[in-house]
């Protein structure tokens, strides 16, 4: 109706803007981009309609579009704190933690109870690793508005980051209720951490196959007076999750699990049963590749005299922090340069099309399409436990690698995902883990430097 209405009165700025945001609503976010471009031509010192257009960019993934588009609304009536605080929501989806630290203090000068921009001021401070502020000004966020699961979960990462993961656990219970996350809800009660007395548990995989490969490991720790422990995890990860060293009964996402007494997510876990700490696999690995693909990918990969390395650089671009973590493969330039290594591509669309924009993009085997159609990791595992080192970015190759028990060494942006820490070359979750760190916020010449001189070390 808001499309004919629109179509038969198309000067009528409100029209097009309730258009807009229905559209943006049913996930249709280029066409909402296009209703409210129309809405900003209408109205073209409308603070409020372009503040609606970066709002829609935003949804489209347009980031850099919609932070012009929010400068604009700011520009036209500077008084207004949700347009600052828009500006900054689009600086920190950027990864200009800098810059939207100062839209938000704006925001607050004009209203300094502000819940949102108090709240992501926070992250940018944690964005910038500045931990301390960040944590003074969440909590004191927290004393005006104390059920705010979404400050509870930003004022989590700060603390697990630090390396305060008792508390930081706990507060990170927080995203059960944050919305739009990643934890799906049950029919049956959260297990509370306390013996289970013959009943039947529920752990359900949550967010990224990374988390799911991390934390599979906790497994191990449930208590062993249940009736059963059922772990449900996307169909794609049974056939790895298969080798796990936990007795548990391993479902795929249709199965319900309606069978089951209680709930729990994986990553609730550590904060159920402990440790609290990070706690390493007894022996270098907790998973296993699959046999047969591991011989079939062992000949297939024979025959060269010098070191295999495999790289993946790309990890998913929905993510919401993507842009900290996943590296340009131009980047690794300096690995292509070294004599006798040969490279062999793990990553998988989206980033494989970089492999035709950087000139030596032919010296790496790329395997393509052959690899993991069967299920998730399938080959992947084969092969990383195949070659003599992994180079990667922060991607689920990583952990896999980890828990595989294999080399592997990843390079992290300055201020990395909460897990990693912000100092250190090693990580207690992955004891054949290497770390390689930005030295400055998007310095990554100096990562694959290191990490090339490192290859030529071990291997002469």
């Amino acid at each position: 109706m808001l499309q004919r209405a629109a179509a038969a009165q198309p000067d009528a700025a409100d029209i097009c803007c309730d258009l807009g945001l229905a559209l943006k609503a049913l996930g249709r976010f280029d066409e909402a981009v296009e209703a409210q471009k129309n809405v900003t031509d209408l109205l073209p010192t409308s603070a409020r309609a372009w503040s609606n257009y970066g709002t829609a960019l935003i949804s489209a993934k347009r980031t850099e579009d919609a932070i012009a588009a929010f400068i604009q609304a700011v520009a036209l009536d500077s008084h207004d704190p949700e347009l600052h605080y828009n500006l900054g929501n689009a600086l920190l989806a950027s990864d200009d933690p800098v810059t939207a630290e100062g839209a938000f203090l704006r925001a607050l000068k004009i209203q300094p109870n502000h819940i949102g921009a108090l709240t992501n001021l926070g992250s940018a401070l944690k964005d910038q690793g500045r931990m301390d502020e960040a944590e003074a000004i969440l909590r004191g966020t927290a004393i005006l508005d104390p059920d705010n699961a979404d400050l509870k979960w930003n004022l989590a990462i700060v603390l697990l980051t630090a390396g305060r993961f008792r508390e930081g656990w706990a507060a990170y219970e927080a995203r059960r209720s944050v919305p739009g996350f990643a934890v799906k809800p049950q029919k049956m009660p959260p297990w509370p951490g306390t013996p289970l007395g013959g009943k039947r548990l529920l752990v359900h995989a949550e967010q990224g196959f990374g988390d799911t490969i991390q934390f599979c490991r906790y497994l191990s720790f449930l208590p062993d007076d249940a009736a059963e422990i059922v772990f449900q995890v996307p169909e794609r990860l049974l056939p790895l999750m298969g080798s796990l060293r936990a007795d548990v009964t391993l479902v795929g996402t249709e199965d319900t699990g309606e069978r089951c007494d209680l709930e729990a997510p994986l990553l609730s876990l550590p904060h159920l049963i402990g440790p609290a700490d990070p706690v390493a696999p007894e022996t270098d690995r907790y998973l296993a590749p699959d046999p047969d693909h591991l011989a079939r990918w062992a000949d297939r990969l024979s025959g060269h005299d010098g070191a295999s390395i495999a790289i993946c650089w790309q990890g998913n671009p929905d993510y919401r922090y993507d842009n900290s973590r996943s590296v340009p493969l131009q980047a690794f330039t300096p690995l292509s340069e070294l004599s006798g290594i040969r490279l062999i591509s793990l990553q998988q669309s989206p980033g494989c099309s970089q492999m035709d924009d950087v000139p030596w993009g032919n010296r790496i085997t790329n395997l393509g399409d052959d690899i993991d159609q069967e299920s998730a990791f399938i080959d992947s595992a084969a092969i990383l436990a195949t070659v003599d080192l992994v180079v990667t970015s922060d991607t689920a190759i990583a952990h896999l690698a980890g828990a595989l028990g294999v080399p592997v060494w990843m390079a992290l942006a300055h201020v990395p995902d909460w897990r990693w820490g912000l100092t250190g070359t090693t990580t207690p979750w992955y004891p054949t883990m290497r770390l390689f760190r930005q030295e400055t916020r998007g310095d990554w010449d100096s990562v694959f430097n290191n990490i090339a001189a490192a290859i030529k070390e071990q291997f002469p």
